[in-house]
């Protein structure tokens, strides 16, 4: 796969060459941060007859394995970039985010997140961040992270026994494309802002869904949209000025980066060549278990942890949260073992793993299973090179996949679990773990 430029001094087009006969042309409109774009994402194949590529983030830590703390950064980016727009001040020490975001040096990169995490943003309208599943669950609870004061919610595409969601919308282009969102009703009831995150917009339709649908129960003003990526074509940005005029209210678009794409080729219906699987144990690694659930003691009545922002937290939580992470932590680190480390989330549960991911030691790296399919490809620069699949251990029905873990390249790795797992149902990913020659896992519940 190759990346060409037309420009030495001021780049701005862009030809990524994704597959022999699939390719993809983008047009840089925008990057305020100056951020280079090679540090967004690379590109791969979805297996979707609805879109046929993937932007595949090196900020969010979902689908390739990043430093925890890089994540984090991302997210304040955006909390940051939100601010300044809705304030018209300017953050004194955004460089330092963005250069702490950039470094290859541990040490400066911790200390520019401390530096956020010590300086949260107040607004005078405390915003209701809705954080997208299942990519963009981490993302958005960071971005509502990085505000002194407002709720977090985030959409799940799981059918939580019991309850009924407060809305539903839908994903078009997604393999899942049915979303609910099972938030307290008292915080969509509030008049504050609310504000849409994900990781990347191409038409926008998501999110044109999912305002009509909180619009017709529960009305406000001030709509946002925060994503890393923004891809919309003049046509698309004119639906949501459409939007705006129907229902009465203002929708302000802001990302990182901003440019428009052209595809060619045809989407993949099918893979190219099948997935790696693993059906057995081979027992060459030690399995340990490790119970989180006394550090977290929010649990809702269908056992799913309450911290993870499925069904509504608020600024009051964000201290509990912080010190649940760093005590989780500590448990860990005396089960630790020397040695470069994995930090897996799973599905929709990524920022508490990744949090906790944050304050371990050492070479820390972390990423999440995933229920995207995308096609594995062993070429130089393609985004990922290997790719397994296996059942969710917490839902056998439902597919999952891994992707980019070399052989040999981690000591140990801890696989993160919002609830408890049966041993029967985690032998498939163990064993693509221990395949990976991973010495030493550890089986982690939250609850």
């Amino acid at each position: 796969m190759t990346s060409t430029i037309s420009s030495k001094c001021l780049p701005k087009q862009y030809h990524f060459q994704i597959l022999s006969d699939m390719s993809v042309n983008l047009e840089v409109t925008q990057n305020k941060l100056n951020i280079p774009v090679e540090e967004f994402f690379q590109m791969a194949a979805r297996i979707n007859k609805k879109r046929g590529f993937l932007f595949v983030s090196k900020m969010l830590g979902k689908h390739i394995p990043v430093h925890p703390h890089k994540s984090l950064l991302a997210s304040g980016l955006l909390a940051i970039t939100y601010y300044e727009s809705v304030t018209g001040e300017s953050i004194d020490y955004l460089s330092e985010v963005r250069d702490g975001f950039l470094s290859d040096d541990l040490e400066e990169v911790k200390k520019s997140y401390e530096r956020l995490l010590n300086n949260p943003l107040h607004l005078e309208g405390p915003p209701i961040v809705i954080g997208f599943a299942e990519t963009a669950t981490a993302l958005g609870h960071a971005v509502f992270d990085s505000f002194q004061e407002g709720y977090y919610i985030h959409t799940t595409r799981e059918n939580v026994s019991d309850l009924d969601p407060e809305f539903n919308f839908e994903e078009e282009h997604s393999h899942a494309v049915d979303q609910r969102c099972y938030a307290d009703r008292s915080i969509l009831m509030k008049s504050n802002p609310v504000v849409l995150v994900d990781d990347e917009i191409t038409t926008g339709k998501t999110c044109l869904n999912i305002i009509r649908e909180l619009h017709a129960n529960y009305p406000r003003k001030q709509y946002a949209v925060l994503s890393l990526l923004d891809w919309r074509s003049d046509e698309h940005m004119e639906q949501y000025k459409a939007l705006e005029i129907e229902l009465g209210i203002t929708i302000s678009v802001l990302s990182l980066l901003k440019g428009t794409i052209k595809f060619e080729g045809k989407p993949l219906e099918h893979p190219i060549h099948d997935f790696q699987s693993s059906r057995y144990l081979s027992d060459a690694a030690e399995i340990n278990r490790i119970d989180l659930s006394s550090c977290f003691d929010s649990l809702n009545e269908n056992d799913y942890l309450t911290y993870s922002g499925r069904f509504g937290i608020n600024g009051a939580d964000k201290a509990k949260i912080e010190d649940s992470c760093q005590k989780a932590s500590n448990l860990l680190k005396k089960e630790s073992v020397e040695g470069k480390t994995l930090c897996l989330g799973t599905g929709e549960f990524m920022y508490i793993p990744m949090k906790i991911a944050s304050y371990l030691n050492g070479e820390v790296y972390y990423h999440s299973t995933t229920r995207s399919p995308i096609q594995p490809v062993d070429i130089e620069g393609y985004a990922i090179s290997n790719g397994f699949t296996f059942q969710n251990p917490e839902d056998q029905q439902i597919q999952h996949y891994l992707y980019n873990i070399l052989k040999g390249e981690y000591e140990q790795a801890f696989l993160f679990f919002e609830k408890s797992v049966p041993d029967a149902d985690l032998k498939e990913i163990i064993a693509i773990l221990e395949e990976r020659d991973i010495k030493t896992i550890y089986i982690v519940t939250c609850s």
